[in-house]
């Protein structure tokens, strides 16, 4: 919910991060950092338009006429040395690329910022957003098909038992935050939040109302006033709640103290950290899990390296824990004694330059994974149904490198990278579900004065298992290869940037019978004040 024109940069952290962030991060964590909101008077307009590719195939025809898709956004900012504020407002239209996939998405998003004095500052945002959708259930098959036209599957075509599915989603959020720097060596922050999401379904007909509220402290010590020594300390505390007919009403506690210090030895940086949290639901204790992680960085003739181990966590939802419904045609039932998902996180890595035009960077990784949550079958009085249960122990190892490249040629920039994958579940002795071995991603960027133009290529092997296998363990699975393609212009306060994303239109899935995204081509222009 946080508009893109705020975002500055992406930053990810790879490993477990639950040291720091708790259940957020069993994998790692991806931070949004935002712009600062500008003195003075700003601000932006985006417009954008495009139309996705019919079916390749007449035989998979399913409209006369091309989807198109659509959207606006405006946004408004000012500021003064202490006090400023922006607003988002924006819409945006799909007819989407199969049958019944129509969405229209309506946001508003708005930031403030006090800075009553030095060392201080006071930030509030909210957003909210209504997405209205329709839901492609699964692509037909014969027999589920208003007429199958002969073939073995219609990707492009829903199953009719899913036919008339519609969901509203509606989200919004509201978060304020008090930093406070007491002197060069100590800081602090107080935080809270609260987050509600409201979402009905039509066919089958569901809703839902959940509440979360958020809390934190966090201070950060400086010793000498420097960053030789960094001690970083805080608590959260948050409380969930959730009213539905799906999943009953039910509410969770979630207390983490944690604590982590960095210290600097000549070229080398030591990292340890460690946290606890405490789980009830419904008032009752469900789990407590301690997460360490110790981490170093060593600056060498050939680069940094960096090391890394920690545990990591992930606590069952609510919606996981007590959901009831119908899926593939199949009763969903609860399972309230879920426990969290856990791992043990290792790496080993090196980031170094290639002479004056590059950067390499690559990590040996392997994490031991217990308690993994999976749907599974299960008889429940001789009738077969679907279940979440704590059944997979996995083991991930591979190998994840990147290389980006300038300066060869003038205006130029590109990257290769490459990610392998060893993932077992242990449990059954075979391929980890939904984990391809192989990913490439090629890009290269060219900029000429005003002009720029670009390409994405990313390869991605087979999927090898799915879940659900009995039901869908024959559908066909392909690997992907797919080419985005970009270009864009920018004079002043004018911008325009024209995206083909799948320019190959190649036709491929990563969720089973769901065919995903053909080539769409986009236009987009921009407007800056």
């Amino acid at each position: 919910m946080v508009p893109l024109a705020d975002v500055e940069r992406v930053e990810v952290v790879k490993g477990a991060g639950s040291s720091l962030y708790g259940s957020a991060a069993f994998g790692g964590v991806v931070n949004l950092l935002t712009y600062d909101i500008p003195t003075g008077w700003h601000g932006r307009v985006r417009a954008t338009g495009g139309a996705y590719a019919n079916p390749p195939s007449d035989v998979w025809t399913f409209r006369d006429y091309t989807g198109g898709l659509g959207g606006l956004d405006v946004r408004g900012s000012y500021g003064t040395e202490t006090l400023r504020g922006s607003l988002t407002l924006g819409g945006r239209h799909s007819d989407g690329f199969r049958e019944q996939d129509r969405s229209d998405q309506w946001e508003t998003a708005g930031r403030a910022e006090w800075l009553p004095g030095p060392g201080t500052r006071i930030s509030a945002s909210g957003a909210w957003t209504s997405h209205q959708y329709q839901v492609f259930p699964t692509w037909c098959v014969p027999g589920g098909c208003d007429d199958s036209r002969g073939q073995a599957y219609q990707p492009f075509m829903i199953d009719t038992s899913g036919r008339g599915s519609y969901t509203r989603s509606d989200k919004g959020y509201v978060a304020a935050t008090l930093d406070r720097a007491v002197s060069g060596a100590f800081a602090w922050q107080a935080r809270g939040s609260w987050l509600r999401s409201h979402f009905t379904d039509y066919n089958p007909d569901d809703w839902s109302v959940s509440d979360r509220l958020g809390a934190e402290l966090r201070g950060i010590l400086h010793a000498a006033g420097g960053d030789d020594r960094v001690v970083t300390f805080g608590l959260e505390a948050a409380h969930t709640d959730v009213t539905s007919d799906i999943f009953g009403d039910h509410s969770e506690v979630a207390l983490g103290p944690y604590g982590q210090a960095e210290q600097r030895v000549g070229r080398l940086r030591l990292t340890a950290g460690l946290r606890l949290d405490d789980i009830a639901v419904d008032g009752a204790g469900t789990a407590t899990v301690l997460s360490p992680r110790i981490g170093a960085a060593l600056r060498s003739g050939v680069g940094t390296w960096r090391a890394s181990v920690g545990r990591g966590f992930r606590a069952p939802t609510l919606a996981e824990r007590y959901v009831t419904t119908r899926a593939l045609g199949f009763e969903v039932i609860p399972n309230p004694a879920l426990d969290p998902e856990t791992a043990w996180s290792f790496e080993l890595g090196n980031g170094a330059p290639v002479a004056s035009w590059g950067r390499l960077d690559a990590a040996l990784f392997w994490t031991e994974a217990s308690d993994l949550l999976e749907p599974t079958f299960v008889l429940d009085a001789g009738v077969q149904k679907i279940q979440i249960q704590n059944i997979s122990r996995a083991r991930i190892r591979g190998l994840d490198a990147s290389l980006t490249t300038a300066s060869l040629v003038r205006g130029l920039t590109s990257s290769v990278a490459y990610l392998f994958l060893d993932a077992r579940d242990l449990a059954t002795d075979s391929v980890l579900s939904f984990r391809p071995k192989h990913m490439v991603t090629l890009g290269a960027d060219y900029q000429w004065r005003t002009l720029s133009v670009g390409a994405e290529f990313r390869y991605t092997s087979r999927i090898e298992r799915i879940e659900l296998e009995p039901v869908f363990g024959g559908d066909p699975r392909v690997s992907a290869k797919v080419l985005d393609l970009r270009a864009g212009w920018q004079h002043e306060s004018l911008g325009m940037r024209v995206l083909v994303a799948n320019a190959l239109n190649y036709m491929y899935n990563l969720v089973p019978r769901t065919l995903e995204q053909v080539r769409t081509l986009s236009v987009v222009l921009t407007w800056t004040y």
